[in-house]
């Protein structure tokens, strides 16, 4: 079996790279693929909500997985905690109101064009509302990721307390 650390990690980066891929390819960009794109969309969704639900399983057993580093002056200290707290509720609001506005749908949405994941029976009223809630959950956990990021490199390059090589899983360490 996995360990946590090692398990927090992969978790770590594929959400990341699945937050990503949502950055890039947000659904009005590729609107002109139609229902194609759409069942991309809920079915990374999917994806998305199996990692963020086993990450924040994770978090609500045990705790914040990261304590902050001895080289932190006291105010990064401080906020170290926080923005991780943020991090870590802030996803599953950021796909709990994503899969909301799915299952408000009027029309049926099936993840990877396979899966039905809604009824199809929705409101176009509710379901425009809670994509604009989606949406600013979304971009809200945009900037608390710009922010994480900018943090560790600061802390990685500036303080140099090798933060990275925490984050990364070991085959990386070699680049560090």
């Amino acid at each position: 079996m996995i360990s946590r650390r090692t398990a927090i990690k992969w978790l770590h980066w594929l959400s990341l790279f699945l937050i990503l891929w949502f950055f890039l390819v947000e659904p009005e960009d590729v609107r002109d693929l139609g229902a194609a794109a759409l069942a991309t969309h809920a079915g990374m969704g999917v994806i998305l909500a199996l990692l963020t639900t086993a990450w924040f399983t994770m978090y609500l057993r045990k705790g914040l997985a990261s304590r902050p580093g001895p080289k932190l002056p006291d105010w990064a200290k401080r906020a170290h905690p926080w923005l991780h707290r943020l991090l870590y509720w802030g996803t599953p609001v950021m796909v709990l109101s994503g899969a909301l506005t799915g299952f408000a749908a009027p029309y049926v949405i099936r993840a990877f064009d396979l899966v039905p994941i809604n009824p199809g029976i929705g409101s176009k009223t509710i379901q425009g509302l809670l994509k604009e809630v989606h949406e600013i959950a979304f971009n809200t956990l945009i900037v608390a990721i710009m922010a994480h990021v900018a943090f560790t490199l600061w802390r990685h390059f500036r303080l140099k307390d090798n933060v990275l090589r925490i984050m990364v899983p070991k085959l990386l360490h070699k680049y560090l």
